[in-house]
Protein backbone atom coordinates (compact mmCIF):
# COMPACT_ATOMS: atom_id res chain seq x y z
CA UNK A 1 0.00 0.00 0.00
CA UNK A 2 3.01 2.36 0.80
CA UNK A 3 5.30 1.62 -2.77
CA UNK A 4 2.52 2.44 -5.21
CA UNK A 5 1.77 5.89 -3.36
CA UNK A 6 5.63 6.98 -3.08
CA UNK A 7 5.87 5.97 -6.76
CA UNK A 8 2.64 7.79 -7.75
CA UNK A 9 4.13 10.84 -5.21
CA UNK A 10 7.27 10.81 -7.21
CA UNK A 11 5.78 10.85 -10.34
CA UNK A 12 3.45 13.55 -9.44
CA UNK A 13 6.65 15.33 -8.67
CA UNK A 14 8.94 14.35 -11.32
CA UNK A 15 6.09 15.62 -13.93
CA UNK A 16 5.26 19.05 -11.94
CA UNK A 17 8.92 19.95 -11.92
CA UNK A 18 9.62 18.89 -15.97
CA UNK A 19 6.26 21.04 -16.59
CA UNK A 20 4.36 17.84 -17.93
CA UNK A 21 1.32 18.92 -15.74
CA UNK A 22 0.25 22.42 -14.88
CA UNK A 23 -0.60 22.59 -11.15
CA UNK A 24 -4.63 22.92 -10.66
CA UNK A 25 -4.96 25.80 -8.40
CA UNK A 26 -7.79 24.59 -5.71
CA UNK A 27 -9.58 27.11 -3.13
CA UNK A 28 -8.20 27.76 0.25
CA UNK A 29 -11.06 26.14 1.83
CA UNK A 30 -10.56 22.88 0.29
CA UNK A 31 -6.75 23.23 1.06
CA UNK A 32 -7.59 23.53 4.44
CA UNK A 33 -10.29 20.35 4.20
CA UNK A 34 -7.22 18.14 2.87
CA UNK A 35 -4.97 19.61 5.20
CA UNK A 36 -7.49 18.64 7.96
CA UNK A 37 -8.15 15.30 6.72
CA UNK A 38 -4.33 14.33 6.22
CA UNK A 39 -4.01 15.66 10.19
CA UNK A 40 -6.93 12.56 10.78
CA UNK A 41 -5.39 9.85 9.00
CA UNK A 42 -1.89 10.47 10.29
CA UNK A 43 -2.52 10.80 13.53
CA UNK A 44 -6.00 11.16 15.29
CA UNK A 45 -7.75 7.84 13.34
CA UNK A 46 -5.08 5.82 13.84
CA UNK A 47 -4.90 6.49 17.62
CA UNK A 48 -8.36 6.01 17.51
CA UNK A 49 -8.31 2.46 16.03
CA UNK A 50 -5.98 1.79 18.39
CA UNK A 51 -7.90 3.06 21.28
CA UNK A 52 -11.00 1.02 20.40
CA UNK A 53 -8.42 -2.40 19.74
CA UNK A 54 -7.46 -1.79 23.99
CA UNK A 55 -11.54 -0.99 24.97
CA UNK A 56 -12.55 -3.90 23.15
CA UNK A 57 -9.72 -5.67 24.98
CA UNK A 58 -10.92 -4.57 28.56
CA UNK A 59 -12.81 -7.74 29.60
CA UNK A 60 -10.42 -9.93 28.46
CA UNK A 61 -6.68 -11.37 29.20
CA UNK A 62 -5.54 -10.68 25.79
CA UNK A 63 -5.74 -10.60 21.92
CA UNK A 64 -6.23 -13.66 20.14
CA UNK A 65 -3.80 -13.20 16.97
CA UNK A 66 -6.66 -13.12 14.58
CA UNK A 67 -8.32 -9.83 16.27
CA UNK A 68 -4.27 -8.33 16.55
CA UNK A 69 -3.76 -9.30 12.72
CA UNK A 70 -7.45 -7.24 11.55
CA UNK A 71 -6.60 -4.76 14.47
CA UNK A 72 -3.05 -3.89 12.52
CA UNK A 73 -4.41 -4.17 8.78
CA UNK A 74 -6.85 -1.60 10.27
CA UNK A 75 -4.35 0.51 11.40
CA UNK A 76 -2.31 0.23 8.27
CA UNK A 77 -5.23 1.15 6.28
CA UNK A 78 -6.29 4.08 7.79
CA UNK A 79 -2.73 5.76 8.64
CA UNK A 80 -1.52 5.00 4.99
CA UNK A 81 -3.61 6.67 3.35
CA UNK A 82 -1.81 10.21 4.27
CA UNK A 83 0.53 8.99 1.90
CA UNK A 84 -2.20 9.10 -1.11
CA UNK A 85 -2.92 12.56 0.31
CA UNK A 86 0.13 13.73 -0.55
CA UNK A 87 0.01 13.31 -4.12
CA UNK A 88 -2.83 16.21 -4.62
CA UNK A 89 0.13 18.38 -2.83
CA UNK A 90 1.98 17.70 -6.36
CA UNK A 91 -1.03 17.76 -8.13
CA UNK A 92 -2.76 20.85 -6.96
CA UNK A 93 -0.62 24.31 -6.10
CA UNK A 94 -1.40 24.20 -2.51
CA UNK A 95 -0.18 27.08 -0.07
CA UNK A 96 3.48 25.84 1.42
CA UNK A 97 2.26 25.98 4.86
CA UNK A 98 -0.60 23.12 3.56
CA UNK A 99 1.51 21.21 1.26
CA UNK A 100 4.94 20.76 3.10
CA UNK A 101 2.67 19.74 6.33
CA UNK A 102 1.04 16.98 4.06
CA UNK A 103 3.88 15.46 2.95
CA UNK A 104 5.50 15.64 6.97
CA UNK A 105 2.54 14.28 8.07
CA UNK A 106 2.67 11.12 5.20
CA UNK A 107 6.26 10.58 5.98
CA UNK A 108 5.29 10.54 9.99
CA UNK A 109 2.28 7.82 8.99
CA UNK A 110 4.52 5.70 6.85
CA UNK A 111 7.71 6.10 9.06
CA UNK A 112 5.52 5.52 12.78
CA UNK A 113 3.07 3.41 11.40
CA UNK A 114 5.32 0.87 8.87
CA UNK A 115 5.02 -2.64 10.34
CA UNK A 116 8.68 -3.67 11.69
CA UNK A 117 9.20 -6.38 13.79
CA UNK A 118 10.20 -4.01 16.38
CA UNK A 119 6.36 -2.18 16.58
CA UNK A 120 4.55 -5.60 16.20
CA UNK A 121 6.58 -7.08 19.17
CA UNK A 122 5.92 -4.19 21.11
CA UNK A 123 2.06 -4.39 20.08
CA UNK A 124 2.00 -8.23 20.91
CA UNK A 125 3.57 -7.53 24.43
CA UNK A 126 1.18 -4.41 25.06
CA UNK A 127 -1.72 -6.55 23.86
CA UNK A 128 -1.02 -9.21 25.14
CA UNK A 129 -0.90 -11.75 22.15
CA UNK A 130 -2.00 -15.48 23.09
CA UNK A 131 1.02 -17.27 21.63
CA UNK A 132 3.36 -14.56 21.47
CA UNK A 133 6.96 -15.22 22.70
CA UNK A 134 9.62 -12.36 22.39
CA UNK A 135 11.81 -13.17 20.05
CA UNK A 136 15.59 -13.13 21.86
Amino acid sequence: MLCPALAGLFLAAGAKELGLIEPWVLPPALQTLFFVVAALTSVAAPLMVRTLFAHSLRESSGADPQSFLVFQQRLLLVALLTPWLAILVMVFDFRNFYGSSMVLMALYAAYYYYPSERRIDFDSRIFRVEGYEKNI
